[in-house]
C-alpha cells in the first residue's frame, strides 16, 4: 500500500488515536510529557519504519476545544517513497489551497498543498527550493 493510500485510510478512520496511528503507519508512539498540557496529550515516535523520520500525534484531552487529533509525519528523504505534487493532486484533486512560505520563514520551509474537508484538512508539505518531493504530511482533524 502506498503512503498516500495509508494516509487516506487513516484520515477516514477518525478519530485519530495512538493505536490507529501505530497500526496504519507501522510506528511505535509514547508520551512526551515535556510537550503536553492539560488539554493535549503529545505522543512521539520512538520506532519508525524505513521512509519515516518521525511521527507526532496530538490527542485532545477532556476540556480541550478540539474535537480530534493532529498528526504530523516527517519523511526521511533519503529512503522515503518519492511522492511528487502531481501524485498528490492526481489522488486528492487538482485544486488544493497552496500555502507558500513567507519571506520571514526559513529557506527550507515547505510549500504545502492543503485539502479542506468538513472534518478538517490534509496537508502535504513539499521541500524547497524545487518543492518536488513530499517531506511532511499533516492530518488535522479539527472539527
Amino acid at each position: 500500500m502506498s503512503l498516500l493510500e495509508t494516509i487516506e485510510q487513516l484520515a477516514a478512520a477518525r478519530p485519530l488515536d495512538k493505536r490507529a496511528v501505530e497500526q496504519h503507519l507501522g510506528v511505535a508512539l509514547r508520551g512526551d510529557p515535556e510537550n503536553q498540557n492539560r488539554y493535549v496529550q503529545v505522543l512521539k515516535s520512538f520506532r519508525v519504519p524505513a521512509g519515516i523520520d518521525s511521527v507526532e500525534l496530538r490527542v485532545p484531552l477532556r476540556g480541550a476545544t478540539r474535537k480530534d487529533g493532529f498528526l504530523i509525519v516527517d519523511l526521511d528523504g533519503r529512503v522515503a517513497e518519492a511522492i511528487s505534487q502531481d501524485d498528490v493532486r492526481s489522488r486528492f484533486g487538482g485544486d488544493p489551497l497552496v500555502d507558500l512560505p513567507t519571506a520571514a520563514q526559513p529557506a527550507e520551509a515547505p510549500v504545502y498543498l492543503s485539502y479542506e474537508h468538513p472534518w478538517g484538512a490534509l496537508r502535504f508539505g513539499f521541500g524547497r527550493p524545487g518543492a518536488e518531493r513530499l517531506t511532511t504530511l499533516v492530518v488535522d482533524v479539527e472539527r
